[in-house]
């Protein structure tokens, strides 16, 4: 299973502990940094990351543009997989920069 790992935000709010799911997802959606991920081949992949002790994978594929799609990071390491839907495919995941929300160079990637 491939895994990228990127460093946390030291400026992004963090998840405050007991948060529930509405808290929590407002919460990611204020963080600025996102690690631009390329899936190779490109086939559909879940999803899911891994940040402390927290481990969690997205249940509908996710969409891509020329194998790419943006995931915010917040304020802690975490460590990016991919599973491949039909889990046989054997699948690569890359790391091809860290930026934030509003870089012009990706305006139609999607962003998870």
């Amino acid at each position: 299973m491939p895994i990228v790992t990127v460093e946390g935000d030291d400026s992004a709010q963090a998840i405050p502990e007991g948060a529930s799911q509405e808290e929590g997802e407002s919460v990611v959606q204020s963080w600025q940094r996102v690690a631009v991920l390329k899936v190779a081949p490109d086939i559909e992949v879940y999803i899911g990351f891994i940040a402390g002790e927290h481990a969690q994978l997205l249940n509908t594929p996710i969409q891509r543009q020329d194998g790419q799609f943006g995931v915010r990071v917040g304020d802690g390491e975490v460590k990016f997989f991919v599973l491949p839907k039909d889990l046989k495919t054997r699948v690569e995941l890359e790391l091809v920069q860290v930026t934030n929300t509003n870089d012009d160079k990706f305006p139609q990637l999607p962003l998870y």
